[in-house]
């Protein structure tokens, strides 16, 4: 099942979060948040999962982002892949980058939903767009792959070009691979995108889905 509506899906997580009592939040200090981030690094599991999730359903994305990693390992609570996925939704839409790209890789890989390129490549676009140094390695792999239209070899060597910039791994392997095969026309194409960049954040010079390099 597609998420349609990325708002709508994330209120679902109140059947998660019912008794949890905001004052408590508020009463909670610093060295309480830390407490479930250290207690989860301990291996006292039910621990970090009690502040962890008090935090995560008052809104906090570093919380929340944590949360899906519990579920989708099924650390202290029953492995569930969906719960996982929103719960980086939450995480994402309130800009997390870790979140942004584990709900992006969730997309991409199917994981508790069909596979979505659309929202896959959205949410990867976010990371990346963050600074998340594997998220464009993603990005150029969906493109390099193709998937629901035909691959688009420029768009592939133009984000393993910001990854390879980053430092991340496997993203100088793949632009010499990606150079014995790219047509000329996808080379200029990839080397006007960017060109753009020099001159502009990435946020605004980066290629959209769809977007051709008039646009």
């Amino acid at each position: 099942m597609k998420f349609q509506n990325i708002t709508l899906l994330v209120t679902c997580l109140c059947s998660f979060v019912i008794g949890v009592v905001a004052s408590d939040v508020t009463r909670a200090g610093a060295e309480e948040y830390e407490r479930g981030f250290a207690a989860l690094e301990a291996g006292k599991y039910e621990e970090a999962l009690y502040y962890i999730s008090l935090y995560a359903a008052n809104g906090d994305p570093r919380a929340q982002y944590t949360m899906g990693v519990m579920h989708r390992k099924g650390v202290a609570v029953e492995q569930d892949d969906r719960e996982a996925l929103l719960w980086f939704l939450a995480s994402a839409e309130a800009g997390h980058m870790l979140g942004q790209y584990a709900a992006g890789l969730a997309f991409d890989q199917g994981r508790g939903t069909d596979r979505d390129v659309g929202n896959a490549l959205h949410y990867l676009q976010e990371a990346a767009l963050s600074g998340h140094a594997a998220a464009p390695v993603q990005l150029g792999n969906i493109y390099f792959q193709g998937t629901d239209s035909e691959p688009d070899l420029a768009k592939a060597h133009f984000w393993w070009t910001i990854a390879e910039r980053r430092n991340a791994p496997g993203a100088k392997q793949n632009l010499r691979k990606l150079t014995k095969v790219i047509s000329p026309s996808d080379q200029q194409r990839a080397d006007d995108y960017l060109a753009g960049c020099a001159t502009r954040t990435l946020r605004r010079c980066f290629p959209r889905r769809g977007q051709t390099v008039a646009e």
